[in-house]
């Protein structure tokens, strides 16, 4: 298997898990709390294709670099599936006070898509700046969905 197949399989999965996350945030924005639960199997199923193609860079001897900007997005998706499916947590967007499990969600979240991105500019520079356009895409329509509860929240 070459090594630029693996890139471009890891660069196209980059963009799914960015396209999911502004789905799921869209779908907070408008509260469809059921429909974005029903996401979930879908975005922890992310974990087989980043994983598989860790290992798949491992073994093909591409250089270390790609396999440290690959797992931080593995470990994100581990604790993801942890988190949410296997504890079977209710998502509670807005405590008072942050438990320390959200709080590590959170880093792991910007660690892993971190990771993707630096991912994508050990491929090529066009890569990496997909990849951080698609970042901000999710960071606005995270920034959108907060506008939205806070909207919610002031007229309530």
């Amino acid at each position: 298997m070459d090594g630029a197949f693996i890139d471009n399989l890891v660069i196209f999965f980059a963009l799914v898990y960015y396209a999911v996350l502004v789905i799921v945030y869209v779908l907070r924005a408008y509260e469809l709390t059921e429909l974005e639960w029903k996401m979930s199997p879908m975005f922890s199923a992310l974990l087989i294709p980043f994983a598989i193609l860790w290992v798949l860079n491992f073994f093909f001897g591409n250089d270390s670099g790609r396999l440290i900007a690959g797992l931080p997005i593995i470990l994100y998706l581990v604790y993801d599936l942890w988190y949410r499916a296997i504890t079977q947590k209710k998502p509670h967007h807005h405590p008072d006070r942050w438990p320390v499990g959200l709080i590590v969600y959170a880093i792991l979240l910007f660690i892993g898509s971190i990771g993707l991105n630096w991912y994508g500019y050990l491929v090529s520079d066009f890569h990496g700046s997909v990849l951080v356009g698609a970042f901000f895409v999710m960071i606005g329509s995270f920034g959108y969905y907060q506008y939205r509860y806070n909207k919610r929240k002031k007229s309530a």
